[in-house]
């Protein structure tokens, strides 16, 4: 696949609906919208113009941990999302990721090319198509797990010290602070 990049919403600093749908051809395979520094790109207009257009939506959530659009969160909108836990995410783990799914049949394939081409159920290490071997080990999957019991606590005080941010940033000449969108009823505020 060859990228192709397209401008941004200079208000959200996120991809631009317009944009996309400009930039979309006949060999167009996957819209690929990043959640950036908390902020949602449009999943209104994008789940509409990848449906239209017949391709796949991956959303990058690396900066979106615990975020929500319209009360669902990111990994929760019917398309499929990645997440990051490198070393300056919201959630760390040092490296390593996770990709959620919205159905069983992507989950199974995606996990099939995750465990070295093996089926879940195999116990004779018979493979059944390439893959690779990147695993997150169980003490990073720990360190993870105890970074949830305070994610919601400290998107709540991010959230709450925003705008006292935001304002005071806005004061400085040439800083413009991202907007978000109304829809991003959650914002983590990644990086702020």
């Amino acid at each position: 696949a060859v990228a192709v990049p397209v401008d941004v919403d200079l208000d959200t600093y996120c991809v631009d609906p317009a944009a996309v749908e400009a930039a979309i051809t006949p060999r167009t395979k996957v819209i690929m919208p990043v959640h950036m520094a908390g902020q949602f790109a449009d999943m209104d207009a994008l789940d509409k113009l990848a449906a239209d257009a017949g391709v796949a939506l991956l959303q990058d959530a690396a900066h979106a941990h615990g975020a929500q659009w319209r009360g669902r969160r990111a990994g929760a909108l019917g398309s499929v999302a990645a997440f990051s836990f490198q070393n300056g995410k919201l959630m760390t783990a040092g490296e390593g990721g996770a990709v959620v799914f919205p159905d069983e049949e992507l989950r199974e394939r995606a996990f099939l090319v995750h465990s070295c081409g093996r089926p879940r159920t195999d116990r004779e290490y018979l493979h059944s198509t390439t893959g690779s071997n990147y695993r997150m080990s169980e003490f990073t999957a720990a360190v993870l797990r105890a970074q949830l019991t305070r994610l919601d606590e400290q998107i709540a005080l991010r959230e709450q010290r925003w705008p006292l941010l935001s304002s005071l940033l806005a004061e400085i000449p040439g800083v413009v602070p991202q907007a978000t969108d109304p829809r991003t009823d959650r914002n983590p505020h990644y990086m702020a």
